[in-house]
């Protein structure tokens, strides 16, 4: 007889997690047209790399997840008009919130720049004086 085991990958604990982006796909024909997945490589609680992914559409608001992405690896925002080459993001770093979707699979929420000494948020930008 044979057999088949069906899992999933264990999910990392909902959290804030250093990545490194290390590739970039583009595709046609998805769910909302056409998309760019992101691979990232964390590190789990134990210390083993684990690579996640996230699905985005292509477009650029200043809402889209892409956005966030692509500013979270620059550590700026982006101009009005401003090209980014995707490739050239490969190997940076940002910090990125994971948290299990309803299918126990790791989803990445957010992003956010990692600076020296920590972290830091647009709402902590907005308080700095200048």
């Amino acid at each position: 007889m044979t057999t088949m085991k069906f899992s999933a990958p264990q999910a990392l604990p909902p959290g804030r997690y250093p990545a490194t982006l290390v590739d970039i796909t583009e595709g046609e024909g998805g769910k909302f047209g056409p998309y760019i997945d992101w691979s990232f490589e964390v590190e789990d609680p134990d210390g083993r790399g684990k690579t996640i992914g996230r699905r985005t559409s292509t477009k650029t608001g200043s809402g889209s997840i892409a956005r966030v992405l692509v500013e979270s690896m620059l550590g700026r925002s982006v101009e009005l008009d401003e090209e980014v080459d995707l490739d050239a993001l490969i190997g940076k770093v940002c910090e990125l919130e994971v948290e299990p979707n309803q299918n126990g699979y790791d989803s990445v929420t957010n992003a956010h720049p990692i600076i020296p000494g920590g972290t830091i948020t647009r709402a902590d930008v907005d308080e700095i004086p200048f």
